[in-house]
């Protein structure tokens, strides 16, 4: 067959259709509405070698074709596109790699650049710092609620968010415009290799997602095997608090799976809640024998920054009403996490702290300072400085 021309067909209400006679799936099928044929606009254009674009403001589609797509006189080919299931079990197609990646999950941003495809992000949400280079992105809004608006005005080829937190009607803006959005969660320890892989295949970086899963994993089984065996009655209990005031880590959480990893005996596994809300007097009723308490932005806490925000926040936590009648109160061991290695993709780093925190004498020999160096300069190039825990021991 002719180079330059192509045969797509697709049936009415099947989600594949051919290119040259090879398959490819579909978002969504043709339909026939009113004795009127309806087909994916986007996939064809881009199967004859056209660059489609939506204009929201306009709420127009754009579709180039010729020399106004290439820049020369031939079609080019169509971008490669690939099928992956995110973290909600959704069937995605997406460009492999994208050229412009709007992130709004920090950790698929974090991932994104440990990976080395920090150039193909042109968008994250307003509280993405980390690492430094994300800085200089532009913003488009919160995590959860981010600005549609915003995101479409950067082209973007796929936009990533957090699976359950990524607002449904924001998601369906979003790809009515034609953009894919993937939901990965990469902050669950028990997940994270395959979010890790899934990412890796997406950018079309498959060895360096599998060096950092072999790395990640390496921690993780170190520190599971050391504690599996200790009898749960022997295990200390642990108050773990989220990122608000009394919001605990209960089955499902990022948090709680961090506990589990480390042997910690998590005083909310009974609520049932993965973030369920408790109170003071609760709390001292479960005489805790550790306090650790996730820090999130409002308290500033991380790279290139001070540790004062967390020693006011333990200490204000040790006043709580009630509280100094608590185990980990009266013999100190109440600790501040910084949210950056707390769950997500350095969640070893955290893991490595919570060991020595919970169990002092069985992990001695572990620095968790000297793993978060070894992994900052691994996969980022980078020199550690700023405050992830406090006190540290």
């Amino acid at each position: 067959m002719n180079p330059a021309h192509r045969a797509v067909e697709l049936v009415i209400g099947r989600y594949t259709a051919h290119v040259n006679g090879k398959p490819v799936a579909l978002d969504m099928p043709g339909k026939i509405i009113d004795g009127r044929t309806l087909v994916p606009l986007r996939f064809i254009g881009e199967s004859l070698g056209a660059k489609v674009d939506w204009n929201e403001t306009n709420r127009t589609v754009i579709i180039v074709t010729g020399s106004g797509s290439a820049g020369s006189g031939s079609a080019p080919a169509p971008p490669k596109r690939i099928s992956i299931k995110d973290s909600q079990g959704r069937t995605v197609r997406v460009p492999c790699p994208p050229q412009r990646i709007v992130s709004v999950n920090s950790d698929v941003t974090e991932l994104i650049c440990a990976l080395g495809e920090e150039k193909r992000i042109v968008g994250v949400a307003d509280t993405a710092g980390f690492p430094p280079v994300v800085k200089g992105k532009a913003k488009v809004g919160k995590a959860f609620t981010p600005s549609v608006e915003k995101i479409l005005a950067l082209k973007p080829d796929v936009v990533f968010g957090y699976g359950k937190f990524l607002k449904p009607e924001i998601i369906a803006q979003i790809e009515r415009a034609g953009v894919p959005v993937v939901l990965l969660d990469c902050y669950k320890i028990e997940t994270m290799a395959r979010d890790i892989r899934t990412l890796g295949t997406i950018l079309n970086r498959q060895k360096d997602a599998a060096a950092y899963i072999a790395y990640f994993e390496k921690y993780q089984k170190l520190f599971s095997e050391r504690t599996k065996n200790i009898p749960l009655n022997k295990r200390p209990r642990v108050y773990l608090e989220g990122y608000t005031d009394y919001s605990g880590t209960g089955p499902g959480s990022g948090g709680a799976q961090m506990l589990d990893c480390v042997g910690g005996r998590n005083i909310c596994a009974a609520l049932r809640l993965p973030y369920p809300k408790v109170n003071s007097e609760w709390v001292v009723a479960q005489n805790p024998q550790v306090i650790i308490k996730a820090c999130a932005s409002s308290i500033p806490s991380g790279y290139g920054e001070k540790p004062d925000a967390m020693a006011k926040k333990r200490t204000e936590m040790m006043r709580r009403p009630g509280w100094g009648k608590i185990d980990a109160v009266r013999q100190g061991k109440v600790y501040m996490l910084s949210s950056e290695i707390y769950t997500g993709p350095r969640a070893i780093v955290g893991l490595a702290y919570f060991a020595k925190w919970i169990y002092p004498d069985l992990f001695r020999d572990i620095d968790p300072e000297a793993i978060h160096k070894e992994m900052l300069k691994k996969f980022h190039g980078i020199e550690l400085k700023g405050a992830y825990a406090y006190p540290e021991k």
